[in-house]
């Protein structure tokens, strides 16, 4: 080490070199690194999902979805299932066990699926599955609007428009939302299908099977092949009415006989609406690593310059996450920034010279930009997590850079040429930072080594700042001594710097007398120091049950979804109606100026989407001044409780690990367990702090069933199937194939005359063909009413009711435990159970992560402290510091009002390393006074630590100052990266300061009892 250090401080071209090499790398990877919010997570999800249209819920149980789950309950890796059945649909959510590639683990769904293909109904799709990727998330939703018909617009964005967005560079997924889609149906006369004797359903496979185009073949000439292709599709639409359909007479008549060809829509079971107009929404996805605010930038440019060329329609913005993205990344960079230039300003103030500012001023930007290089080459991206190691490991270096600058002056004031002062002050105290580099790498080995979905989160983090930590012992030991070989000025400072400096040094004597006095204190009465700080240490930790939990903390990024639900039997008119009451009463809010969009989608606002169901989103703008999302929510919560018959719950933060409060009620009758969900809705919101407590599954859905009298069938000449096939086509119809114009393909829909079934009480008078003519329904079926659920879920293949809500005043820590408070307080009949998911789950799984890796980091800081001091009771010595860190952190929180979260405890893991350094320091030049200087041991720790002092003091103090920034700053994302500051800044101040006085008295008793047992030796 000595010959290194030696080399590069008569080497400063080479040195400088060096320099220059990383400024140049690191500019370059910096400029081509994608930027994004978090980084890239594979989640080891599957969906699977199955239609089966006309089926209700239950029937989607029996028939698609427990067969599937019998299918996969072997699955290996299997963690839990959760499926969901709804009208026409089913829906199986898998996850598998964490570290399980997602790509073999959807092969392996996609296996078992085929082998269960056989026990699905006729008539329900093959199941389709797919991984869930959080990566491909929306960040940009584009709303159009257009003086074209709904249809033809929405054709456009469709053919034109999309294709365009859909080749930019880092976009992955585009999907066209709402509108208008285009149908052809065939309106058939039950009355003439029984005159004529023909079936509704052999009409739609006539119609599919005369509108079809294939190829036939080919003739192969003597020096050529020609290609033979049917054309028997139609280029019109009253061309189909042609079709001649057989009869049993065996005289076919045309299909204009039986009934009519319209040109039509498809029924309306979703609207959307953008700022109060009609829209057709543009939902944007990227591509994996891909740079999504230069996505989100070229795909304004496309839109604007298409817009120009296409002006029937215009382009609304309505959601563009790239801002929030782009700011919170670059705030971290921008805090970075300010943090090194406050650590300049605190090293001139503490040695008065402009020569040691600029020193810290080039070595803190050179191992700044150097860790891109690396960073890009692991293929990460400039994102909140990679951004913040990158920040916080710039403390590291100014603390190592700060020693050795400080003992290098402390050289040249004792005598020393500057170029002997600079070698000699850097070695001695090459072990210590070298002891602090290695404890930081040791304490974020295990971090990125973790397992598991936090793990993906946390490893661009441990991995940065392991890039940064490595390159700042390289920036410490070589740039750092060589510039300070060369700095100017004498032991004096100049007039300027006194007058700069002086009430600085003033209050820095007054606080080293004080400091000094409580040190020789604390040698002087060791068992008494160590008995006050344990006395501290217990009521730290009585403070810690004072502080909440949450997975991540609360960030508001100006957007606030209100979801609606009326009852069940509601038409999607009436749910329109309602929802543009709570549109308008949005626009007449004061605050309505702080709102840049409003989009209202109904009938398919959600995963359990109904034409009972509404959201409306409201995206408010990013001036200072704004309110809070949660205070806007605060102020429409009134107004929503004043909808008669509406339920709703309010998102107002920015969540991505489910519900803060989620409540499983698990059992087998549906009645008794929407019971048991209604009784702990009600419970649960007098809870304070409770906010929209929902039940995620509805009763009382009136259902229409038809239970047909076997024994009336077969003399009609009728079956279970032709009754069904009937009662279809009035009400829904039946696909008769495709009809293609323009290169584009539309749907045939063949049905009955809905004027015969427009009224739910004349159901039972319609006319049912039969061989004896048409015969009302009631002759051969009885009609009656039932509530029926709109869903049913499944939990590891047990029905499950779900109540799930949020919390407002209080952290999901503790509303979770006020919930479990009140569940043990309601009795549950056998067979029935309650368990709590959502974030709460997902926070005791992966904090227990994190506490493992806390001790692994613990651990092994002792082992390599005990292998650099030679001595394992300075080991457990220096190691004293990592507990006295809690003094700082726990007050520093509850003052602050930072919960416990992920970003607290990540901070709390980076502590381990750095306040080690201190202690490090104090024993280790302790050590060398005592074999060096034969000072007797407890002389020994009061010199060094009196000597090391303002070294000491100065990293600390700079390593706050450069961390304020982190925990002070405002704007979008500041809410995630302010708790690792507060903890780092509560626990450098305790684990510091404090460390300097129980260190000592821990020293002395170690060698007060180590020099009784060699006198009793001897």
């Amino acid at each position: 080490m000595g010959g290194f250090i030696r080399f590069c401080i008569h080497r400063p071209v080479f040195t400088w070199c060096g320099v220059f090499v990383f400024l140049i790398l690191g500019w370059f990877s910096y400029v081509t690194m994608g930027v994004t919010l978090y980084p890239s997570v594979e989640l080891p999800f599957v969906m699977v999902q199955t239609r089966y249209t006309g089926a209700s819920p239950s029937e989607i149980e029996q028939m698609v979805t427990r067969p599937l789950e019998d299918a996969l309950a072997d699955l290996e890796g299997l963690r839990t299932m959760l499926s969901i059945s709804q009208d026409g649909i089913s829906i199986l959510s898998i996850e598998m066990e964490a570290g399980t590639n997602p790509d073999l683990a959807l092969m392996d769904v996609n296996n078992k699926i085929r082998g269960a293909m056989h026990l699905l109904p006729d008539g329900a799709n093959e199941p389709v599955s797919r991984k869930f990727d959080i990566n491909a998330q929306p960040f940009m939703t584009v709303s159009f609007t257009s003086t074209m018909p709904e249809t033809d617009a929405k054709r456009f964005i469709e053919d034109r428009i999309s294709p365009l967005v859909g080749r930019v560079s880092g976009v992955g997924q585009v999907q066209v939302v709402g509108g208008r889609d285009r149908e052809i149906h065939v309106i058939l006369d039950p009355a003439a299908l029984s005159n004529h004797q023909v079936t509704f359903r052999q009409v739609s496979a006539v119609v599919a099977a005369n509108n079809i185009t294939n190829p036939s073949g080919y003739i192969t000439q003597a020096r050529d092949e020609i290609s033979l292709r049917l054309v028997g599709e139609f280029n019109e639409v009253e061309q189909l009415e042609n079709i001649m359909i057989p009869t049993p007479g065996g005289n076919p008549i045309p299909l204009s006989l039986l009934g009519r060809v319209v040109d039509a829509e498809r029924d309306v079971r979703a609207m959307a609406r953008a700022n109060g107009e009609p829209v057709i929404q543009m939902q944007i996805s990227p591509q994996a690593n891909a740079d999504v605010v230069q996505a989100g930038r070229e795909v304004r440019r496309v839109l604007d310059r298409a817009m120009r060329d296409w002006p029937d329609f215009t382009a609304i913005y309505t959601h563009d996450d790239t801002g929030f993205i782009e700011t919170a990344v670059l705030n971290v960079i921008r805090d970075t920034a300010i943090g090194i230039a406050l650590t300049a300003l605190v090293i001139y103030l503490f040695l008065g010279k402009l020569s040691a500012t600029f020193v810290v001023g080039v070595s803190m930007p050179v191992a700044f930009m150097g860790t891109f290089v690396p960073m890009e080459a692991m293929g990460y991206t400039l994102n909140l997590m990679s951004t913040l190691g990158l920040a916080l490991s710039m403390g590291t270096l100014a603390m190592n850079s700060i020693l050795i600058i400080e003992n290098i002056y402390r050289y040249r004031e004792m005598g020393y040429e500057p170029f002997e002062a600079a070698e000699r002050g850097t070695k001695e105290v090459a072990v210590p930072v070298l002891a602090g580099i290695l404890t930081n790498l040791g304490v974020f080995l295990p971090v990125a080594m973790m397992h598991g979905i936090v793990a993906q989160f946390l490893a661009p983090y441990a991995v940065t700042i392991i890039f940064a930590t490595l390159l700042s012992l390289w920036v410490t030991m070589s740039v750092t001594p060589c510039m300070g070989a060369r700095m100017k000025g004498g032991k004096e400072m100049s007039f300027a710097s006194r007058i700069l400096t002086g009430w600085w040094n003033w209050l820095y004597e007054g606080f080293k007398e004080t400091f000094m006095f409580a040190l020789r204190r604390s040698i002087k009465y060791p068992v008494l120091t160590l008995l006050i700080f344990g006395l501290m240490m217990f009521g730290t930790l009585r403070l810690g049950s004072l502080l909440g939990a949450e997975f991540v903390p609360v960030t508001d990024d100006g957007v606030i979804t209100i979801d609606l639900t009326l009852d069940n039997n509601v038409s999607i008119d009436r749910t329109d109606r309602v929802t543009r009451l709570l549109e308008d009463f949005i626009d007449s809010m004061p605050e309505q100026r702080y709102v840049n969009n409003v989009v209202a989608t109904i009938g398919a606002s959600m995963q359990r989407g109904g034409i009972n169901r509404s959201s409306v989103v409201i995206y408010l703008n990013n001036e200072i001044e704004r309110p809070s999302t949660q205070m806007m929510a605060d102020r429409i919560r009134p107004f929503l409780a004043t909808m008669e018959g509406v339920e709703y719950a309010i998102f107002d933060i920015r969540r991505g690990f489910g519900s803060p409060i989620e409540i499983r009620v698990q059992g087998e009758d549906m009645d008794v367990l929407y019971s048991i969900a209604q009784e702990v809705r009600a419970r649960g919101r007098l809870i304070p702090g409770i906010r929209d407590l929902t039940i995620q599954t509805e009763m009382g859905k009136p259902e229409l069933q038809i239970l047909p009298i076997r024994w009336r069938l077969a003399p009609l000449g009728l079956n279970i199937s032709d009754l069904a096939n009937t009662i279809r086509g009035y009400l829904v119809g039946m696909n008769a194939g495709k009809f293609r114009q323009d290169g584009t393909e539309y749907d045939i829909l063949a049905m009955l005359d809905r004027r015969k079934a427009g009224d739910i009480f004349t159901v039972q008078e319609l006319p049912i063909m039969t061989s004896f003519g048409l015969v009302p329904l009631k002759e051969m079926a009885y009609v009656q009413w039932r509530d029926a659920p709109t869903e049913i879920r499944r939990l590891n293949r047990e029905r499950v009711v779900m109540i799930t809500g949020g919390v407002r005043y209080i952290t999901t820590g503790e509303g979770n435990n006020m919930i479990r408070e009140v569940l043990d307080t309601i009795p549950l009949p056998d067979g029935y159970s309650f368990t709590l998911g959502g974030e709460e789950e997902f926070m005791a799984e992966n904090f227990a992560a994190l506490f493992r890796a806390m001790i692994m980091a613990v651990l092994i800081t002792y082992v390599i402290v005990a292998a650099i001091t030679e001595s394992w009771a300075y080991g457990f010595i220096i190691l004293m510091t990592v507990p006295m860190a809690l003094i700082g952190i726990v007050p520093a929180m509850l003052v602050s009002g930072t919960s416990i979260s992920l970003f607290a405890l990540i901070g709390m893991i980076m502590l381990i390393g750095l306040v080690n350094t201190n202690a490090i320091v104090v024993v280790d030049f302790a050590e060398t006074l005592r074999r060096d200087e034969n000072l007797h041991p407890y002389e020994a720790i009061e010199r060094a630590a009196e000597v090391r002092f303002k070294s000491l003091v100065m990293a600390i103090v700079t390593s706050v100052v450069s961390l304020i920034p982190l925990a002070f700053s405002t704007g979008q994302g500041a809410a995630m990266r302010a708790p690792i500051a507060i903890v780092a800044i509560g626990g450098l101040i305790a684990g510091g300061f404090l460390a300097l006085l129980a260190i000592p008295a821990a020293y002395k008793i170690y060698w007060a009892i180590r020099l009784k047992v060699e006198r009793k030796a001897a």
